[in-house]
This record gives C-alpha cells, sequence and structure tokens, in this order.
C-alpha cells in the first residue's frame, strides 16, 4: 500500500510524484515543507496500491510507520504559507482516521494564510467529526472554503457539528458535499442552514460522473428548498449529476419563486432532472420555466438533462423574463431537434439580457436551419425597424460555431455585439445592410416617422456623402413639417405687404 503527495509552487503545476512510502523518510520530507514559504498548495493523497509485498512490509514495519507518519504531520503542520490543504483517501500507515483528520486542526489554529481544505475518501466517525469541527471553529485566519468529497458516513449529528462550526466562523462562506449520499435528516439540517446561516454563500451537493454517489429524496430535496425560499445570502448553489428527481425540480424552482429576497445568481442542475426514473415531463418542464419567471438567476446550467422541442416555448418565455440572466449552458439536451434549436433562437430576438448559450455539440443535428435562426435573430433584415429591434446582446453560442469561418454573417453579428455600446451595435448594422447597398435605400421611405431622424442621423455623422446620395434618390425623405411652416409663412407676408 503506497501513499503520494502532489505540490504546487506559486500556482503552477508540476507533474505528479508518487512516492514509496517504504522508500522515503517522511520526517524529514515534512521538515521540507513546513519550512517553505513558497508553498501554496498541498495535496495527500491515497495510491492504495494494494499487493501483497506493500501489505507484507506494512505490517512487519507497522511501528516505525505509525512514527513517521505522525511525524511529518507534525513537520507539515508548521508551515505558515500554505492557503490549500487537500486531504484526498485514507493514508494507509496504520493510523487511525482521527489521527489523519487531526493534521487540519494545528493548520487552522497557526495558519493566517489557509483559506480552503478539502478532505476526500474519509469515513466520518464521531471521533473524526468532533475533531474536524473543533479546527473548523477555531481557525486563526481567512479559511473560506470547506469541502468533503465522497466521505462515508455523513449523519445528522456530524452535519450539524459542521454547521454549528459554520456558525462560530462566519468567514467559511463554501461549503461542499460532493458525492456524498444526503438522507433526509442531514437534508434537514442543510434546510435550517439555509435559512439561518447568513455567512454561507455557495452550497455544493454534486453528484459523480457515473450518478452513483450522491442522491437526495424527494423528502430531503423539500427541506432543503424549504431553506431555500428563506435565504437571503446564497449566491450559487450546484446539484450537478445530482438525481434530485421530478418533484426535487420543482420543489427547488418553487422556493426561488416564493423567495424575493433570493440573491442566488448560479444554478447548476447539469444532468440533475436526467433519465427514465428522475426525467421531468414536458409539463414538469413548462411549470418549472414558469415558476423561474422574473428570477434573479445569473448563469443557469441545464446542460445533460431530457428536454425536447416541446419545452422550447416556455424555456425561451422564461429566458425573456430574467432580466439578470447573461448565461445558459444547454449542452448535451440531445432531445431538442434542429427545427427546436432554430425556433429557440427565433424567440430570443427580444432578449435583453443573454450574453452567452451554450448549446449541443453539433454533432447530431443539421445547422443549417439554426445558423439561419441565429443570424435573423441578431438582425432581422425584413426592415429598417426589423434591424433596429434586433438582438444586439448575445455575443456568443458555444458549442456550435467552432466549424464555421470568421466570414460568416452569424460570427460577425456576434463579434458586433461584443461592443458595449448597444446604440452603436444597431447602427453599424443598419449601415452595413441598409445604407451601403442600393437595392435597400427603398427601404427608409417605409420607415417609421419617429425613427428616421435618428438612423439619418447616424449616416449623416459617419457616412455624410451617403447622405447625399440618399437624398437624391428619394427627395421625399427631406419634405417635413418645416417645408409646409416655411411655405405657410410666405403667404402670410404677401397677404400683410397688400394692406
Amino acid at each position: 500500500m503506497g501513499t503520494a503527495f502532489y505540490v504546487i509552487f506559486n500556482g503552477d503545476a508540476n507533474p505528479l510524484f508518487p512516492f514509496d512510502p517504504l522508500s522515503i523518510d517522511w520526517e524529514r520530507e515534512g521538515s521540507a515543507i513546513s519550512e517553505s514559504r513558497h508553498l501554496k498548495y498541498l495535496e495527500i493523497r491515497d495510491l492504495r496500491q494494494d499487493t501483497d509485498e506493500h501489505w507484507f512490509h506494512c505490517q512487519i514495519n507497522q511501528v516505525e510507520r505509525i512514527r513517521n507518519a505522525k511525524a511529518f504531520y507534525r513537520s507539515v503542520a508548521a508551515n505558515r504559507s500554505l492557503q490549500v490543504l487537500s486531504i484526498k483517501g485514507n493514508i494507509m500507515y496504520g493510523l487511525e482516521m482521527k489521527d489523519t483528520v487531526a493534521l487540519i486542526r494545528p493548520f487552522t489554529q497557526n495558519n493566517n494564510n489557509l483559506c480552503s481544505v478539502e478532505l476526500g475518501g474519509f469515513t466520518l466517525d464521531v471521533r473524526t467529526t468532533q475533531i474536524l469541527a473543533s479546527a473548523l471553529s477555531h481557525c486563526v485566519g481567512s479559511l473560506s472554503s470547506f469541502a468533503l468529497k465522497r466521505c462515508d458516513g455523513l449523519t445528522e449529528r456530524a452535519m450539524k457539528k459542521i454547521i454549528n462550526a459554520l456558525r462560530v466562523k462566519p468567514t467559511i462562506t463554501n461549503l461542499s458535499l460532493d458525492e456524498i449520499d444526503i438522507d433526509d435528516e442531514v437534508a434537514s439540517v442543510l434546510g435550517n442552514a439555509l435559512a439561518t446561516l447568513e455567512s454561507l454563500k455557495s452550497l455544493s451537493l454534486q453528484g459523480d460522473y457515473d450518478m452513483r454517489n450522491g442522491s437526495i429524496s424527494s423528502a430531503g430535496m423539500e427541506a432543503i428548498s424549504d431553506g431555500l425560499s428563506q435565504n437571503c445570502t446564497l449566491e450559487r448553489l450546484s446539484f450537478r449529476r445530482n438525481p434530485i428527481g421530478v418533484d426535487g425540480g420543482l420543489y427547488l424552482a418553487e422556493a426561488i419563486a416564493n423567495n424575493s429576497a433570493l440573491t442566488l445568481k448560479v444554478l447548476d442542475l447539469t444532468s440533475a432532472l436526467y433519465s427514465d426514473e428522475f426525467a421531468l415531463s414536458p409539463q414538469g418542464w413548462s411549470v418549472f420555466f414558469d415558476l423561474l419567471h422574473n428570477s434573479p438567476l445569473q448563469i443557469l446550467r441545464l446542460c445533460g438533462n431530457n428536454m425536447s422541442d416541446v419545452v422550447i416555448p416556455s424555456m425561451a418565455e422564461c429566458l425573456n423574463s430574467m432580466a439578470s440572466l447573461s448565461e445558459i449552458n444547454l449542452w448535451h439536451c440531445s432531445d431538442i431537434t434542429a427545427s427546436g434549436w432554430a425556433n429557440f433562437f427565433r424567440r430570443l430576438k427580444s432578449n435583453m439580457s443573454l450574453r452567452k448559450c451554450d448549446m449541443y455539440d453539433g454533432n447530431t443535428v443539421d445547422g443549417t436551419g439554426v445558423l439561419a435562426a441565429i443570424s435573423s435573430t441578431l438582425c432581422d433584415r425584413t426592415s429598417v425597424e426589423c434591424t433596429f429591434n434586433s438582438n444586439h446582446i448575445l455575443e456568443c453560442v458555444g458549442g456550435f460555431f467552432s466549424f464555421l469561418s470568421e466570414s460568416d454573417p452569424a460570427i460577425e453579428f456576434l463579434t458586433m455585439n461584443k461592443n458595449v455600446d448597444k446604440v452603436e451595435v444597431a447602427r453599424q448594422k443598419i449601415i452595413k445592410y441598409y445604407f451601403l447597398e442600393d437595392n435597400n435605400l427603398h427601404e427608409l421611405g417605409r420607415m417609421d416617422v419617429g425613427l428616421l431622424p435618428r438612423v439619418l442621423g447616424y449616416v449623416d455623422k459617419y457616412e455624410p456623402t451617403r447622405l447625399y446620395e440618399i437624398v437624391r434618390a428619394i427627395p421625399s425623405l427631406v419634405y417635413n413639417h418645416n417645408t409646409e411652416k416655411t411655405t405657410e409663412a410666405k403667404g402670410k407676408r404677401k397677404r400683410k405687404n397688400m394692406y
């Protein structure tokens, strides 16, 4: 059985160095780490080399190995420069779990620079949880992030200890419980924490890539959502790859809808509402999006879920209502066809906030119709008014344009939209497609009188020679009320002179 630790100096990752614990002086290595003033990131990971030879050596050298391991922990804990500490896996030195976790306590009590702690692959027994909670509540630095990943034994009692530690130390604003099964009791504790813990800014409850570790029942999601409905500080919430179920998704959306004080900016539901067992029906998606109308979200991730073309109208209507939403991720929503994507982008013409849309990977859908819909949304050339009222906000459609040339109209429109001056964006599109092409000049004659002065002002300022050509081609454009007033004034003076 072997261990390895990875060290990153000044944020630059070095190659991985697996050390054989049978041939290394751990006390000396620990001393070297403790004396470093440039070390920012330390990760200790268990490689679990389960061979008979290693097992044999572990047994016959058990006392010495335990002594070396404890000496290593003591030495490492004396470091004062580390900002991120990560311990992943049970370090196989014959140490009890509490001895391994005890490494964290001197770090948090002595290191003012430590800002993040991550533990992975542990069993949270009573003693381990007590040491962990004590370490979190007594940290002297600016510890802001704490994460447990793939840890067994997360009970209601253990969760309460961790939450109480967060109350004592309000600098800890980010909590991650990834790849952990959350039972109803633990979910209830989390819900209460969301309702009462004012320091929490980010909560991550992600599952693993195979969606086997990490699950929350319908009752658990109801408890968490109840807490969210009373929260006014949380900014990021993730259920990525965590199958929260049909009811769970609707509980969550309802909590967002019912909390006017909610400050939630990022919601990640990647693959959380997918699979035959947990998938929302088209009607369920419609309810979901109806509940999210006018929410404060800035980033919404729904990739990997089972949305179909039927869902497009309610989704687009919802996105158009969210004044703060700047990014949506819809990768691998494979049930949406080319026709559905085209319909989606046509409905975004009046959207005033969405800047980035990540969509399907482009391998299974014919993009011709989608491309035309995007181009039309960004620059509707039906009339000058339609061009003026096109979407000048959307500037990135990820996952679709990687194979297009930069000269493609859609790419050109997206590039134009990156200009923060949206009036200037509208001017560029109108100038390009109406004032620089003679066959489009007749559109000016049908333009609304309220818009015409502004449009002609564009030309007068930036294309003065072109303005002369426009007036010569359409003289009626310069006939206005001033002409009538001038003629009427001349008539009055003539009548006055007669008397």
